[in-house]
C-alpha cells in the first residue's frame, strides 16, 4: 500500500534537514547558521499539497521563524546520537523496534550518565505524539539500558514543548501502552516486527537524509517514528 504524504509531511521532511544541519554545524559557528537558506535547499514547490498559495508561504514562514526561536536560542553541545536508526528486541513485547532518534542529548543535570531525547515536529497529533513518548521510553530502556532524563518534543509552528519525564515506574505503563499497540498489528503474533506508522512526519526509513528522500517519501509504505 502506497501513502501519499501531505503538507505538514514535507514540510516535516525540510524541518528534519534544517534540524540535521544545525547540530552538524561546529558549535562555534552555529550563531552564524542560515536556517531560511538550508530550509529554501528542502523546501518543496508542490503548492498544490497546501490548503492555498498563501498558506503554502505562510507556513514557510512560520517555520523559519519557529525553527529560528527554537534552534538559535539552544545551548546544546553536539549530539550524542543525530538522526541515527536504532533497532533493539524487546523481551517484554516479544518484537523488535527500530527508531529513528532524531536527537539525543547530554543533559546538564544530573548523572554524566544522563541524557535527553529530542523531536522536533510540525504534526501536533496528540496520539503520534504519546506513542513517540512510549516507545520512546521503552525503546532507549531496552536499546541503552537507561530511561532518558527527558523525552522532548518541541513543535516548530506552535513553540509549544511538551516534556515528560520517564521514570521506573511509568516504564510499566510504556510498556503496556506498547503491548496494545503490537496487539493491533497482525504481523506482531507470527514473527518479530519493526514499528513503523503511515502517517505523520516524513522522516523516511533510509536516513539521515538522502537527495531523493522526498521522492521515496511519496512512494514508501511506512514511515518510522
Amino acid at each position: 500500500m502506497k501513502t501519499d504524504v501531505n503538507w505538514m509531511q514535507l514540510s516535516q521532511l525540510a524541518v528534519s534537514h534544517v534540524v540535521h544541519a544545525f547540530y552538524s554545524t561546529p558549535e562555534m559557528e552555529r550563531p552564524w547558521f542560515s536556517i531560511p537558506a538550508i530550509l529554501e535547499r528542502w523546501w518543496t514547490n508542490k503548492v498544490f499539497k497546501f490548503e492555498s498559495e498563501e498558506h503554502y508561504w505562510s507556513i514557510k514562514q512560520r517555520l523559519i521563524d519557529g525553527l529560528h526561536l527554537l534552534l538559535m536560542e539552544d545551548k546544546s553541545d553536539s549530539p550524542l546520537i543525530l538522526f541515527e536508526q536504532h533497532q533493539v528486541f524487546v523481551k517484554e513485547l516479544q518484537v523488535e523496534l527500530m527508531q529513528i532518534l532524531q536527537l539525543v542529548l547530554r543533559s546538564e543535570d544530573g548523572e554524566p550518565s544522563d541524557y535527553i531525547v529530542r523531536k522536533y515536529i510540525v504534526d501536533e497529533d496528540e496520539d503520534m505524539i504519546a506513542l513517540f513518548q512510549h516507545l520512546t521510553a521503552v525503546f532507549c530502556a531496552s536499546a541503552f539500558g537507561r530511561l532518558p532524563l527527558q523525552i522532548e518534543v518541541l513543535s516548530v509552528l506552535s513553540g509549544n514543548r511538551l516534556v515528560t519525564h520517564p521514570t521506573q515506574e511509568s516504564l510499566q505503563g510504556s510498556i503496556d501502552y506498547m503491548k496494545l499497540v503490537t496487539s493491533l498489528m497482525p504481523e506482531a503474533a507470527s514473527e518479530p516486527m519493526q514499528i513503523r506508522k503511515t502517517q505523520g512526519s516524513a522522516e523516511c526509513r533510509r536516513c539521515p537524509f538522502l537527495e531523493e528522500c522526498i521522492g521515496q517519501a511519496e512512494t514508501a509504505e511506512a514511515v518510522m517514528m
